[in-house]
């Protein structure tokens, strides 16, 4: 015989209801929360629309939005926006005693490898491509994964700070996973996989390995991506009331990583917006002033101006190399410009390489939530606590 609670569990009145709630929910605000995620794929859609009417010309669309990415939406140039952080608010810089120290000799050490990347090009010019490709897209998709994985954690908090249902340990598991797999993931899709199935073609990132796996291997990389993600979204609805804005940005990282491995060339147009554009939104939220802080010179009006004023100087690089070589190509050709000019764009070229390597290893130090003053101090700065 059943029991009464038993009975009752199973009527339809009291089974269990799975709704998504949004009203304070939003990381920032709903306005810039939606645009962060529909401007990536709105300008992924359009790029994708314009190559395939204009098909003689789709390479060089894919090239324009993928510079766009890049140098407008932020993923080349917000490397610059942690040490302006470092500016304006030292605190980031010294929650933890060692941090300042390891921060410095850190980021002059990967100055030091951009510096020996320059003589590189100069020794052996594909030597510092095959350098350049590798060491940037591990690095780099390690970066952007490790950002998305941290926003998943904001989303994570601020359903907690509201009172909904907490994630389900699957879901904790697999936040875990995320990284290491879809690293793994899209690194092999990148560097071993035919990009199609055409006699011959190469991975979309070919620095002359060829192809090492057959374009048929793609179909065991989209199960185990698919797999992945059903696990996830069924884990986070079945929870009772989830975050609406978790459940919207974890589909717009789905659809980014899955279009990686599906179509590479747009994958590397709509991660890398969203990732820049998150970079964004999370630098000028720690720059507002806040209670307890020093008094500052960079009020609430000029955190937008001053975060555009920094990162201009990679955004005239940029065009630069879009007049001189076409866009995103990393190459400047000597017949662009005399060997002085020329030596000097790489020079800088090179430097821009080292920020971006520094930036990589500053953030990795000043967002380790795991140590108590670190993650105090930077949820202050994100205005999670008082």
């Amino acid at each position: 015989m059943t029991s009464p609670s038993s009975s009752a569990a199973l009527t339809p009145s009291a089974a269990p209801t799975h709704t998504l709630s949004f009203q304070g929910l939003w990381l920032f605000s709903a306005r810039r929360d939606g645009l962060l995620l529909l401007i990536p794929l709105a300008l992924t859609v359009l790029a994708w629309v314009l190559s395939t009417l204009m098909e003689p010309v789709s390479g060089t669309v894919n090239r324009m939005a993928i510079w766009t990415a890049q140098y407008i939406l932020g993923n080349g140039t917000h490397v610059v926006l942690t040490f302006l952080l470092f500016a304006v608010h030292r605190d980031v810089l010294t929650a933890e005693p060692r941090q300042p120290r390891m921060v410095l000799l850190g980021s002059l050490g990967m100055l030091a490898v951009g510096g020996l990347m320059f003589a590189l090009y100069y020794v052996d010019a594909r030597g510092y491509a095959i350098v350049v490709g590798v060491l940037f897209n591990v690095f780099g998709l390690h970066h952007t994964f490790s950002q998305c994985k941290g926003f998943w954690s904001l989303h994570m908090l601020r359903g907690h700070q509201a009172g909904i249902s907490a994630p389900a340990p699957l879901e904790r598991r697999l936040q875990q996973a995320f990284v290491p797999l879809m690293l793994v993931l899209v690194l092999v899709r990148f560097f071993f996989v035919a990009e199609t199935d055409r006699p011959g073609d190469t991975p979309y990132l070919d620095i002359h390995q060829g192809a090492l796996l057959p374009h048929g291997a793609l179909a065991l990389l989209l199960a185990v991506w698919l797999g992945y993600f059903l696990l996830l979204f069924r884990a986070v609805l079945r929870s009772g009331t989830a975050s609406g804005p978790k459940v919207l940005y974890l589909f717009t990282v789905a659809l980014g990583t899955g279009l990686s491995l599906m179509a590479p060339s747009w994958g590397n147009v709509m991660l890398p917006a969203l990732h820049g554009l998150e970079y964004y939104l999370l630098t000028a939220r720690m720059l507002e002033p806040r209670e307890g802080d020093p008094p500052s010179r960079l009020g609430r009006a000029f955190i937008w101006p001053a975060m555009v004023l920094s990162m201009l100087p990679l955004v005239a690089l940029g065009v630069v190399h879009l007049v001189i070589s076409g866009p995103v190509t990393g190459t400047v050709s000597a017949a662009g410009a005399d060997l002085r000019s020329h030596i000097v764009l790489r020079g800088l070229t090179t430097l821009s390489l080292g920020v971006v390597l520094a930036h990589y290893f500053a953030d990795a130090l000043i967002y380790r939530f795991r140590i108590p003053s670190i993650r105090r101090v930077m949820l202050r700065r994100l205005g999670f606590t008082g």
